[in-house]
């Protein structure tokens, strides 16, 4: 027979092996956490991040304060994104007779009214540099509260849009080169302006807002890809010009997908995908329905 003393001492014995198993449970889950947690800082400390250009221009025409510094291309995954699905196409456009009646059909996109730029849904926009044709320094900047700079919220993007095959003093960005304008709200419009040669003192403001423009004409044409992101902004920098290229100023705008399909009035890719599936279902019960009165038709 055993004795209840032996019995409750292996009881005892049990109880303090059990206590122990969990310590070392919990010590092994705490490490487990810090490994991640270990883990996750590390990953995150290697995310890209963008960096500011080593070549910010001084320039400040009319004394217009920058909206933020111009960083480098590819340096967060955005634009590393960018540069490599949407520059090299954007950039092959500016080789093309932008305002060709072909232009559309060649490149899949839609022409928009330059003066009607607005966003319906909040979005962290951004400006990106494709390059330039033309002997003046020009400045770009925008506002949301009106066109042009004598009226609204007038701030620069790029003080000095200049380019050269290197970065330097003179000619400061590379395509691809960026500038955050913050999240802009839903209801704002976008007025982007352009001041000819005012890296140099120039003083011809011309928007896309084309009642704002001194000579009365437009000098700025906008184009979108329903299935991408971006408006792309082709700029004429030349007082009472007519017969401009509008290739003074290339700039691509990301103001997200779902305010360009607003814009060209087509839906985003997920609510297609709904429209699609809902269609499917209304076709396939239309036909189910007509499988069955055939057959009872035929009994």
């Amino acid at each position: 027979m055993i004795s209840p003393r032996f019995l409750v001492s292996v009881q005892k014995g049990d109880s303090m092996n059990l206590m122990k198993i969990n310590e070392i449970r919990t010590v092994d889950l705490g490490r487990t956490a810090c490994f991640i947690m270990a883990l996750l800082l590390l990953m995150a400390s290697h995310a890209h991040t963008s960096v500011d250009s080593p070549y910010q221009s001084p320039a400040r025409p009319f004394g217009l304060e920058i909206v933020d510094t111009v960083k480098l291309a590819g340096s967060d995954d955005a634009s590393s994104d960018f540069q490599n699905n949407y520059l090299p196409t954007m950039s092959g456009w500016g080789n093309m007779e932008l305002t060709a009646p072909s232009f559309t059909d060649l490149t899949s996109t839609i022409a928009l009214d330059p003066s009607k730029i607005s966003l319906a849904t909040q979005y962290d926009t951004r400006v990106y540099f494709i390059g330039e044709n033309t002997n003046y320094k020009n400045t770009l900047g925008f506002n949301t509260s009106g066109g042009g700079i004598t009226e609204g919220d007038p701030l620069l993007i790029f003080p000095d849009a200049s380019t050269a095959n290197k970065r330097k003093k003179q000619t400061p960005l590379l395509s691809g080169d960026f500038v955050d304008l913050g999240t802009i709200e839903s209801g704002s419009g976008l007025d982007f302006f352009l001041i000819a040669d005012g890296a140099r003192g120039g003083t011809d403001v011309f928007s896309t807002q084309t009642s704002s423009n001194p000579d009365g004409l437009e000098h700025a044409l906008v184009f979108a890809r329903p299935d991408s992101p971006y408006l792309f902004i082709a700029f004429e920098d030349l007082y009472g010009e007519t017969n401009g290229d509008y290739k003074d100023l290339l700039v691509a705008v990301d103001i997200g997908r779902a305010n360009v399909g607003a814009l060209t009035n087509m839906p985003e890719p997920s609510t297609l995908f709904i429209l699609s599936s809902f269609i499917g279902l209304v076709v396939y019960r239309k036909y189910r329905m007509d499988s069955i009165e055939d057959t009872a038709g035929s009994s």
